[in-house]
């Protein structure tokens, strides 16, 4: 999501549509949105500062990164919501079919599923955990709470906010913070390096 627009700053400093479905997203930051039927929504939030930056030529690009993509996966697979530059910031929020499209497209992690089906696709969470009551942190649990339930579970590797329709229930202790009762807010290393594991981050929801 995020390499997506600093692709397209790249080549715009080199060079000197509302078709989704799902419930809305507002965001001030880089967010991850997984909806109950397991579409995605993201949120990439840049800043758009410089003279040389074009709304169209930035435009463009995405319309044509999407296109070509769609071209290979279906129309449904990946659509644009909404774009827009405002006051020195450019906004993209994109719909995806599913947690695969947006692994894809965007050459990340994630993964969204059941703790048993994130088990079966070989995620170990070997991690430390904090149970979240209330929206709030209530204490460490072992990993052993975690995989003995079937709730839905989101993993990824990405410094984004992450919102669930549902209440988190546990997330990894490392590199996160509750911002509300569905939402995370991951703060990776600046050397991290996507699907390590020691970077993975869990949340587990209901």
């Amino acid at each position: 999501m995020k390499k997506l627009f600093s692709i397209c700053l790249v080549c715009l400093a080199i060079a000197g549509l509302l078709t989704g479905c799902g419930k809305s997203l507002e965001a001030d930051r880089d967010t991850v949105y997984v909806q109950k039927k397991g579409t995605v929504t993201s949120a990439a939030i840049s800043d758009f500062d410089k003279d040389y930056y074009d709304e169209e030529e930035l435009k463009k690009y995405v319309d044509e990164r999407v296109a070509d993509y769609q071209e290979q996966h279906g129309e449904d697979s990946v659509s644009i919501d909404k774009f827009s530059v405002e006051e020195g910031v450019a906004k993209l929020y994109i719909n995806y079919k599913g947690y695969e499209e947006y692994q894809d497209f965007n050459e990340v992690t994630l993964f969204s599923g059941t703790v048993p089906q994130a088990l079966a696709e070989g995620f170990d969470f070997n991690t430390e955990f904090t149970e979240i009551k209330g929206g709030e942190a209530a204490g460490t649990v072992s990993k052993d709470k975690i995989t003995d339930t079937d709730a839905k579970v989101i993993i990824l590797s990405e410094k984004v906010d992450v919102k669930v329709d549902g209440t988190i229930q546990y997330v990894s202790s490392q590199y996160t913070t509750i911002k509300a009762k569905d939402t995370v807010s991951i703060q990776l290393p600046e050397d991290a390096a996507d699907g390590e594991e020691s970077t993975l981050v869990y949340v587990v929801y209901q």
